[in-house]
């Protein structure tokens, strides 16, 4: 059954590739399909670099369906991608009217396509203009003091995954009301989430679950932190 799902979920990335993906590419300095293995992503910034996986670009029709499932007023948040390799999904929320959008990311070399990426793209397609590519270790950045969504890609080991929530939780008990929610595709450690007192599920429209469910590679799960 793994076997299975496994296939099926490369079948949907040709289809996402070929039905929408593949026209962003004349957008782009450096192509974003494809992937690339760990020992293809030195020289490195993280002292985690051992947790991480494989480069790898989500679809963008997926990110789209979650922003639209949200139901939110999108110019109150930041967008921060954990992992973003050569800003594809940068480049998408961008295309949203975002506060700010900020990638984290470990490998130099990517962090510099991603910047080529982004110092190309045509701007007259961006609502937000403020987008930065961070090369450093995930523990290492500090998020907005915004409304926040995180996007998670399945970018590491559920060991670091839970570090970097607690340390999010912590570094958020001033009082502050603000939201933060968290986006978590292709969500392999749940269970770091789950386990996270502060951490609720957060529902999604009907619809929105049901285009996902038929249409996306990977499961996706969103949470909502809770206040302090």
């Amino acid at each position: 059954m793994q076997l299975v799902r496994h296939f099926w979920a490369m079948f949907l990335y040709r289809v996402h590739y070929w039905m929408w993906d593949r026209w962003f590419e004349t957008r782009e300095a450096v192509a974003t399909r494809g992937t690339l293995h760990q020992d293809d992503l030195s020289p490195v910034n993280s002292a985690h670099a051992k947790l991480s996986y494989e480069y790898g670009a989500s679809p963008r029709l997926v990110l789209g369906w979650i922003l639209k499932g949200l139901n939110e007023d999108l110019s109150r948040f930041s967008f921060v991608d954990y992992g973003s390799g050569r800003g594809r999904m940068l480049l998408t929320a961008a295309q949203w009217p975002f506060r700010l959008v900020h990638g984290i990311e470990f490998s130099s070399i990517l962090h510099e396509q991603a910047e080529r990426n982004i110092s190309g793209y045509p701007k007259n397609h961006l609502k937000c203009r403020d987008i930065k590519s961070v090369c450093c270790d995930v523990m290492d950045y500090d998020t907005p003091k915004t409304d926040c969504i995180l996007y998670f890609y399945n970018p590491f080991e559920g060991e670091l995954l839970d570090k970097v929530i607690r340390k999010y939780s912590h570094c958020d008990d001033s009082g502050a009301k603000r939201k933060v929610i968290i986006v978590y595709y292709n969500s392999m450690h749940r269970h770091a989430l789950n386990a996270n007192e502060r951490i609720r599920p957060r529902p999604m429209s009907r619809f929105v679950k049901l285009i996902i469910k038929l249409f996306s590679p990977h499961p996706v799960h969103i949470y909502e932190l809770a206040p302090a």
